[in-house]
């Protein structure tokens, strides 16, 4: 029984490798196949190609005899790498499991139960982790000469490191089960930690580089502190090294923790596995209900659709959130922006301004909120067919929704640019509206393209998010023409000038949202007729 718990926990975190939801049945053997393979590719050439490079650029620590210390470091970046990878699904597999009262109700005992879970955690932070660990030894090896000692203690390391993992990990699922039991706008809450992990990944990234060499360049500082204000971390770096009284102590120490996790676990997985969310109380009698304009409340409708799925958020305004941060950061940065932005316009005159424009633009063309909401609605679609309302004006809703939530940080951004570059009159206001002008046309291009490439046929929301053509031609075609707005200036921007170029490019911008308006008004009835 163990064995098939565990064959179906993984084969759950492996389902879309097996199943295609796209089409709702199995994948064919030689999709599973190409489907692990670029698996493996991405975490074996990719991910443990990044670390076996950094493990390399460390390899000095190792012939400065400082061995343990090399191995800490990479000991700790594959504990981040396995808790941050496998905490949550620990989170959606372990504690709050969609199955959980349906195998609870089954003649499987409780014990097999919870340790196919906890064998499940356990292998996807030991993969995690592993990524980094065997890197790390096999760059070791290299230098050093095998012994048995330091096999052993490679693969005890390894261990320890899994171990610490995995426990981890079960801590830190608990805590994100429990509030996410608690929140009432939990899925706004998702993006902003989201934006913010990605905003910590990417400046650790940067910074990775000038971090690692100066551990390199100070490893006997820094190895000689540690040593002294942390001997269990010393002890920690020891391991691989084959020392053997820290392989003892830190093995007996990692099955110690196991033990507790199994004894806790063992004790409240029933009061876990049938916990639910809170719910608050409401007094209706109080609430007052306002009477709105059918546009407004399709605009509403559309507003309330987008703040409830972390992943349409995240997938398609993310931007929302990145453009405010730009705009700050290039206040910061404002010289070495500038210096950029000059060398793309060639010192063409007035192609600051354009190339800051076409910037700005290329930032607002990746939301693109609009071109999936139609392919949102799904099974749905008969809802909208059945109203008494225009098609047209669902669409628009559609548009405007896209247009206010990337309008309004677009706003943001153009005022930091003119405070960043101390613009002129003239070239502000031409920073404030050509932008504007520009969402109003993805805006609406967008939601026609979504309209057009409707598909309602899905099982997983990720793929019209994702995944559907309308998506792909917006953020790529958005790419495409702010890029041409930019770059065609260089070539007749000696001719037309700046003023006379950009107004030609909003008058475009214009008649072609003159022209999916009127396309939408006289056909987007019969196109919603005929979804379905």
């Amino acid at each position: 029984m163990l064995g098939i718990l565990v064959k179906k926990q993984l084969a759950e975190i492996f389902r879309n490798y097996l199943y295609d939801p796209k089409r709702n049945k199995a994948r064919s053997l030689s999709s599973k196949i190409m489907m692990f393979v670029l698996f493996a590719f991405l975490m074996i050439v990719v991910i443990g190609g990044m670390f076996f490079s950094m493990a390399l650029g460390m390899q000095v620590m190792i012939r400065l005899d400082y061995g343990w210390f090399y191995f800490i470091v990479m000991g700790f970046a594959a504990l981040f790498l396995g808790v941050f990878g496998s905490v949550f699904s620990t989170y959606s597999t372990l504690y709050l499991a969609k199955d959980n009262d349906l195998l609870l109700s089954m003649p499987i005992p409780i014990q097999d139960l919870i340790a196919s879970r906890l064998i499940s955690v356990y292998l996807m932070g030991l993969m995690y982790s592993g990524i980094v660990c065997i890197p790390a030894l096999i760059v070791y090896f290299l230098i050093t000469p095998f012994t048995f000692l330091r096999i052993l203690g490679g693969l005890v390391w390894m261990f320890v490191v899994s171990v610490l993992a995995f426990v981890l990990s079960c801590l830190l699922g608990y805590v994100v089960a429990q509030v996410s039991t608690r929140l009432k706008r939990k899925n706004i809450v998702t993006v902003i930690i989201s934006v913010i992990f990605l905003a910590i990944y990417y400046v650790f990234y940067a910074r990775a580089m000038d971090m690692m060499n100066i551990l390199v360049k100070n490893v006997a500082l820094y190895g000689q502190s540690i040593k002294d204000a942390s001997y269990l971390i010393y002890l920690f770096g020891k391991m691989p090294e084959g020392f053997l009284g820290s392989m003892i102590g830190y093995l007996a120490v990692s099955l110690l923790l196991v033990y507790a996790i199994w004894h806790i676990l063992s004790h409240s997985f029933l009061k876990i596995a049938t916990m639910t969310k809170t719910t608050t109380k409401t007094n209706k009698n109080k609430t007052t209900f306002h009477q709105h304009s059918l546009f407004k409340a399709l605009l509403l409708k559309e507003f309330g659709r987008f703040t409830s799925s972390a992943n349409y958020m995240l997938n398609c305004g993310l931007n929302i959130f990145v453009m405010p941060i730009a705009g700050i950061a290039l206040i910061i940065k404002s010289q070495e922006v500038m210096n950029v932005v000059k060398a793309l316009s060639q010192n063409v005159e007035g192609g600051l301004v354009v190339m800051i424009c076409a910037g700005i633009c290329l930032l607002a063309s990746m939301n693109d909120m609009a071109a999936p909401a139609t392919s949102l609605e799904g099974k749905n679609i008969w809802i909208v067919q059945s109203l008494p309302i225009e098609a047209s004006l669902l669409v628009k809703a559609k548009a405007c929704m896209q247009y206010i939530l990337t309008a309004l940080p677009v706003c943001f951004l153009s005022l930091c640019v003119i405070f960043a570059f101390r613009l002129s009159l003239l070239s502000s206001l031409v920073v404030l509206i050509f932008p504007q002008l520009y969402c109003l046309f993805t805006a609406l291009f967008a939601a026609w393209i979504g309209m057009m490439r409707a598909n309602l046929q899905w099982t997983n929301e990720l793929y019209p998010i994702k995944q559907s053509l309308s998506v792909t031609i917006c953020l790529f075609g958005g790419w495409a023409v702010s890029a041409l707005i930019g770059f065609f200036y260089i070539y007749v921007g000696h001719y037309l000038g700046m003023g006379v170029y950009l107004l030609l490019m909003a008058i475009i911008l214009l008649v072609l949202s003159y022209v999916i308006v009127h396309y939408i008004d006289h056909h987007a009835s019969e196109r919603f007729m005929n979804m379905h």
